[in-house]
């Protein structure tokens, strides 16, 4: 995987910090907006409002007296209950709908909150990548080795945090049942169809296990240790100056943890728009 990036971000070799962008400052407005489906929500509702054993809830001595009465007529106040709660149900809907999309959207919010995510490609040659996050092709690239166990950290299968997924592209918001556990990280996956070029992987962490939180212009950046064997090469780009490549180069060799990474160049094809990498 890979992660473009502009020059000024050389810190993440020099302090090896990378950082775990919060949600609210994507420079997508559209990302993490979802939509609740509430239709199933509403008619299983319904549903156990009808199928409930009223008697189950009725007080002992209460009971004790109905059960001296005739079937028929015990059938005949179940009915008539049940039409009441039914009737009951009705006028309240419209606010129980409300308040369940309330409590949704503020679960969504407390999501976004405590979730933080690296981004990362799986395609170190796109043209508009580099030009957008790296700094007009002036920046660099680097190469994540993703089978070391920074990428493993999920601690079980239900563990949405520390590991890597592919964006999911589409045109509709991403939906949440308030009845279903098995979505809610839904949001955090998925992206509008116009980024399908950013062929994006992303991997979240909790906020609270960052290692260092910074503030640059009002906004809060969380970063977290990023081990040196994690890195397998650095590519810089076409138009990298060459005092940075030089900078890079003397930070790497001073290292004895980066020993094993390895030097690329972007350059453009001759004949197609399209970028090459050449070993160093």
């Amino acid at each position: 995987m890979y992660k473009y990036l502009p020059p000024e971000r050389i810190d993440i070799l020099q302090n090896n910090l990378i950082c775990f962008n919060n949600p609210l400052n994507f420079n997508d407005p559209f990302e993490f907006n979802t939509s609740f489906k509430l239709n199933n929500f509403e008619s299983t509702l319904h549903d156990s409002l009808i199928t409930t054993d009223l008697f189950k809830e009725l007080p002992a001595d209460i009971l004790n007296s109905i059960e001296l009465l005739p079937n028929e007529t015990v059938s005949k106040i179940i009915e008539e209950a049940t039409k009441e709660i039914l009737s009951f149900y009705e006028l309240a809907k419209p606010n129980i709908i409300k308040t369940t999309e309330s409590l949704m959207q503020e679960f969504n919010s407390s999501l976004i909150r405590m979730t933080r995510i690296l981004s990362l490609s799986d395609n170190p040659t796109n043209i508009l990548m580099w030009g957008h996050y790296a700094q007009s092709h002036s920046g660099f690239v680097i190469e994540l080795d993703t089978n070391h166990p920074f990428f493993s950290q999920r601690r079980s299968h239900k563990d949405e945090f520390g590991f890597l997924r592919r964006v999911v592209y589409q045109k509709e918001y991403p939906s949440l049942d308030p009845l279903l556990s098995e979505n809610t990280e839904s949001h955090f996956l998925i992206k509008s169809s116009d980024w399908e070029y950013e062929n994006e992987w992303r991997m979240l962490l909790p906020q609270s296990s960052s290692d260092k939180t910074i503030n640059i212009n009002g906004k809060e950046y969380d970063l977290y240790k990023i081990p040196s064997s994690s890195i397998k090469s650095i590519i810089f780009g076409c138009n990298a100056s060459e005092n940075f490549r030089k900078d890079v180069f003397k930070l790497i060799r001073s290292r004895n943890d980066y020993s094993h990474v390895i030097f690329m160049q972007a350059i453009k094809s001759n004949t197609k728009f399209e970028i090459e990498l050449n070993m160093l």
